[in-house]
């Protein structure tokens, strides 16, 4: 289901659209309460993406499918570099 992302090569932040669409798109059928382990998932996934991956689109890639899974939290450091996406 899901991996650790915290010493991913750069080539995985390539394919995070791919991945983000595998975690997601399943669990649009299942009950918002069965979604919290990929929204977690997810949100921690931002977190890494905003201090290692250079892409903007990259987080915002993330944050659209956590929105998606009906998650609003906000995420990340109030003064990192993606700090306002």
């Amino acid at each position: 289901m899901t991996k650790d992302v915290s010493t991913s090569p750069p080539a995985f932040w390539d394919k995070v659209a791919e991945h983000v669409a595998a975690q997601v798109t399943p669990a649009l059928k299942l009950a918002p309460r069965a979604r919290r382990p990929i929204i977690t998932y997810l949100r921690n996934l931002e977190g890494i993406a905003r201090r290692e991956c250079v892409s903007r689109q990259t987080v915002q890639i993330i944050a659209s499918g956590r929105h998606i899974l009906g998650d609003r939290a906000d995420i990340g450091p109030a003064d990192g570099p993606f700090s306002r996406t």
